[in-house]
């Protein structure tokens, strides 16, 4: 089996990875995610803009409450509903793109980050003709000049061209990416996912008015694969767009393999991502002092042992003030188990063997010479 760099997502959260394009080797890949019973979570965030700069006047939405960040591009969101395993939130303000994130949530305060990416016009072209928008990384879109307004009718104009890249191998990658990385396959089964690129495109006429691709035409979409993941990137690979309403994405088409580049066609925009998937299985963690109080603030990653590039090291967050954190990681696939203090500390190194289990638990005791402050 061929390993790929894991983009881990951070946020306590929903994390969930990937391998290669192909499907799991138990061959039970059409399962659906349990998403859990209804519960009501409280949550707390800052949005920022790609230069970690505070954002006020934001609003956010979760599950019917909203609220607006202060000067400071923070907020907080106090018993909302959500699911067990699945929270969807939404941040949008004049002159950014929408944002967004999904999260896994855990007792106690759930901390959001969320990097609001600008509405930048890069090209401008016109209707009628094919034109060729490229941005300074090589990504590009070939667009073969038939666009329409949002209600179905033909537009013909000028266009104004939003185009946003997101580098797998950008740090901020999750902070700014919609969503997180799960969605809905083409046979209705959900899955997690690697991304091996991600491109937001949006479209406006002559007086701002949103636009989208014309019903029958498609738009080819040609992005490099990042260096480090040409060794596993396979000749095929699926494409994925974001739904804003439900927080998934959901997979439609694919991208060929051409040099190093994935080049597939779309039909509509929004955000598109080439991703590979596989089965993910729920991990949760229970971290506690020798004397039973929970500890928050713990470390945790796993490193996978199967793989052709060597291990690779996937964070899973902290636990939050339960002393718990729940994550998606790797089915049947033996995994190494790491937990950290907060001064960075080892203190716990578990090997967890290859399990066909879509749940388990990890239990972390806090040696003696370790202990932790207990949770308020």
């Amino acid at each position: 089996m061929k390993t790929n760099k894991l983009l881990i997502l951070g946020v306590a959260l929903l994390t969930l990875v990937f391998t290669n394009c192909n499907t799991s080797e138990d061959g039970n890949d059409n399962y659906t995610f349990n998403f859990g019973n209804s519960i009501t979570s409280n949550f707390a965030g800052k949005i920022v803009d790609n230069n970690n700069n505070p954002i006020s006047g934001v609003a956010i939405t979760m599950s019917g409450q909203s609220t607006t960040t202060g000067v400071d591009g923070t907020f907080t969101l106090s018993n909302v509903s959500v699911k067990e395993r699945f929270g969807y939130m939404k941040a949008t303000k004049s002159g950014f793109i929408n944002g967004s994130r999904t999260v896994m949530p855990h007792d106690g305060l759930n901390n959001v980050t969320i990097m609001l990416l600008p509405r930048n016009v890069v090209a401008t072209i016109a209707s009628g003709q094919s034109a060729v928008v490229v941005l300074p990384n090589s990504t590009k879109v070939t667009f073969d000049g038939a666009f329409m307004l949002e209600n179905g009718t033909s537009y013909s104009g000028n266009v104004k061209v939003s185009m946003n890249y997101l580098d797998p191998t950008d740090p901020n990658v999750f902070d700014k990416m919609p969503g997180n990385l799960i969605g809905t396959r083409t046979d209705g089964s959900t899955s997690g996912m690697e991304t091996y690129g991600m491109i937001n495109v949006e479209l406006y006429g002559s007086n701002n008015e949103k636009l989208q691709l014309a019903s029958g035409h498609t738009a080819n979409v040609s992005m490099p694969i990042a260096p480090n993941q040409l060794d596993t990137a396979e000749a095929t690979i699926p494409l994925w767009h974001f739904n804003e309403t439900s927080g998934l994405w959901e997979e439609q088409g694919f991208s060929r393999k051409i040099g190093n580049r994935y080049i597939g066609n779309v039909s509509h925009f929004t955000w598109w991502n080439n991703d590979c998937s596989y089965t993910v299985a729920t991990l949760n963690v229970v971290v506690s002092n020798a004397d039973g109080t929970p500890v928050n603030g713990v470390k945790v990653t796993i490193t996978r042992q199967a793989g052709s590039t060597g291990d690779v090291l996937m964070n899973l967050g902290t636990t939050g003030p339960n002393g718990t954190l729940s994550a998606g990681v790797p089915r049947n696939e033996v995994l190494t188990f790491k937990a950290y203090t907060s001064d960075g500390s080892l203190v716990s190194t578990q090997e967890l063997p290859a399990s066909n289990l879509m749940t388990r638990t990890v239990y972390v005791v806090i040696p003696v010479s370790n202990k932790m402050a207990p949770t308020n």
